[in-house]
């Protein structure tokens, strides 16, 4: 084998590989912003596996495997190195940026296996079209496991071009992927023709039919943007951003019962007769209580929820809203609830030492109704090592490990049902949504099918300073409005607050890192589009379609004679 043309083969490959991945980083919103380059990003690898398929033995390098995972490495790196951009020690923070990523490529990596499967299956060049099922298959299973990370799921590109995707009300986020994908592998299929000798006529055709599947979605959305009309019953909110340092005042030198203090005053600022609603960010509500009248019980940096009208939090509200008889109060809180003895422990319970009981720990959000009543909802879509420890339900309570970000460590609570919190007195019927959930588009759908007419998001994005992650954050949730076609309140104890339109708008946004109060007006309405009703049926297809694929594959293997 000649020594120059292996090095200038394998030369292909890395510029390959990196071409990939810096087109996928440019392309993303907050980073690049090049949207349009996403139709591209995946050509010149797709370009290198079809050249790796077809070369000889001694014209490529062993594997290909490795050029995929450095095209995701890229990517991954590019577009969440803010991961690492915690106050914590060095050690900390490398695992934080390291340990996502790696694993993010890892489980990336396995549709490109797959599809190299396929071309040792004899699937020729259908195998490209397998990708895009098992693509689709990933970004499904990715939603829900204990290490789901969809934070670079495809679709979400488009979260800043909300005028190309008003579509997204039929499909949900999994279509744009999809579009993403059958471009690309589109648009490589017509390059490979035109290098193997197609005729000009013909590859001008197929270029000319690839851009229409790229041009007749933005087109089709550009027309639903400028016609759709918003609907519902006007809604008056407040939505308060304290901007409390997370590493320094919102879980250590400030009095909880000051921030909140803070909060109402700021909220008290911009109150009319019209307000009917004022929300409050992710843990606002986090006093220290010790268990136990003799103060020798544990104490849980939150409110218990065994006695909730017993705190000085909900004391402190109730006065504001003597003031505000009309108002409803939506928190975002920490909290815990105490077992009764003897009770069957769920496996994210701390055990009480000594004691036939335990307890379990809530990153919740807490809604007090003008009179008076409570109704408390539990995060349920939990961050991975922050407030989830992965797999615990196999391995059991491996608390010690978690990432102490928020005052607890250990796997948090969560609750099943997709609540909605209502009052019945004004007909208020809201989705709570608690930080890291609003990435998750059929789990948002869930609260909005059982009857919310607007949603809340709580959430607290200080963590990772002025990085592109609160802004990514932010542009997410507008996706969560189109989907649904629901008005959004945003309040961000650091980040940005702001309201978000049926459309997917952004209006009255408030300033990164400053404390503010902003009013709004929500419209709360009944209006349920396809894929609320229906959820992520894409992903969903993908899932038992990969399956069939993947089958056939097998099937085909066995059947036919491998050729060294």
């Amino acid at each position: 084998m000649d020594t120059g043309t292996a090095v200038s083969s394998k030369t292909y490959y890395l510029v390959s590989a990196i071409g990939s991945g810096l087109l996928l980083a440019l392309s993303w919103p907050s980073i690049g912003g090049l949207t349009p380059l996403i139709f591209l990003a995946w050509v010149p690898l797709l370009l290198a596996e079809d050249r790796f398929a077809s070369a000889s033995i001694h014209d490529r390098p062993r594997h290909f495997m490795p050029f995929v995972m450095l095209a995701l490495a890229v990517w991954n790196l590019l577009t969440t190195w803010w991961l690492g951009a915690v106050s914590e020690p060095l050690g900390t923070r490398a695992f934080t940026l390291i340990g996502p990523n790696i694993g993010n490529v890892l489980v990336m990596s396995v549709p490109w296996a797959l599809m190299r499967f396929a071309r040792r299956a004899r699937a020729g060049r259908t195998a490209r079209w397998t990708w895009v099922v098992f693509w689709m298959a990933f970004e499904y299973f990715h939603l829900d496991w204990d290490l789901s990370w969809p934070w670079l799921t495809l679709g979400n590109v488009f979260a800043n071009d909300v005028e190309w995707v008003q579509w997204y009300e039929i499909t949900g986020v999994a279509g744009g992927s999809l579009w993403v994908l059958v471009v690309n592998v589109g648009l490589t299929g017509a390059i490979l023709d035109r290098m193997r000798g197609a005729g000009m006529a013909l590859w001008r055709r197929r270029i000319t039919a690839w851009a229409l599947v790229m041009l007749v979605p933005i087109l089709g959305s550009w027309w639903r943007y400028g016609t759709y009309t918003p609907d519902g019953k006007p809604l008056d909110v407040v939505v308060v951003q304290p901007n409390l340092d997370p590493y320094k005042d919102k879980f250590g030198d400030v009095d909880p019962l000051e921030q909140l203090r803070r909060m109402l005053a700021l909220a008290e600022a911009e109150m009319t007769s019209g307000v009917q609603l004022v929300v409050l960010p992710e843990t606002a509500l986090q006093e220290p209580f010790t268990l136990g009248h003799d103060g020798h019980g544990p104490t849980l940096h939150g409110l218990w929820e065994n006695d909730l009208a017993a705190s000085r939090s909900v004391a402190a509200i109730r006065a504001f809203q003597t003031a505000h008889p009309e108002v409803t109060v939506l928190a975002g809180m920490s909290s815990g609830y105490l077992f009764p003895p003897g009770a069957d422990l769920p496996v994210t319970a701390r055990p009480l030492e000594g004691l036939d009981r335990g307890f379990d720990a809530y990153n919740a959000a807490l809604l007090v109704r003008p009179d008076g009543s409570l109704e408390v909802y539990h995060k349920s879509k939990l961050v991975p090592g922050a407030e989830l420890m992965p797999f615990e339900n196999v391995l059991g309570s491996l608390g010690a490990l978690a990432l102490d970000l928020g005052g607890t460590t250990g796997s948090l609570g969560t609750q099943e049902e997709r609540e909605v919190m209502r009052v019945p007195a004004t007909g208020l019927a809201l989705a709570p949504v608690i930080c890291y959930e609003s990435i998750y588009a059929d789990h948002v759908a869930a609260h909005v099918r059982n009857g919310a007419s607007a949603i809340i998001i709580m959430t607290n994005d200080g963590w990772w300073a002025d990085s592109p992650g609160y802004r990514h954050h932010l542009a997410y949730g507008r996706l969560r409005a189109i989907e649904n076609r629901r008005s959004i309140a945003r309040s961000a104890n650091t980040g940005i607050s702001c309201f978000i339109g049926q459309r997917g708008d952004v209006l009255h946004p408030a300033g990164w890192w400053v404390p503010d109060a902003i009013k709004g007006t929500l419209l709360a309405s009944e209006r349920s589009t396809f894929f609320t009703r229906h959820g992520d049926l894409l992903g969903r297809a993908s899932w038992y379609g990969a399956g069939l694929v993947l089958l056939l594959l097998v099937v085909n293997a066995l059947r036919t004679p491998s050729k060294r």
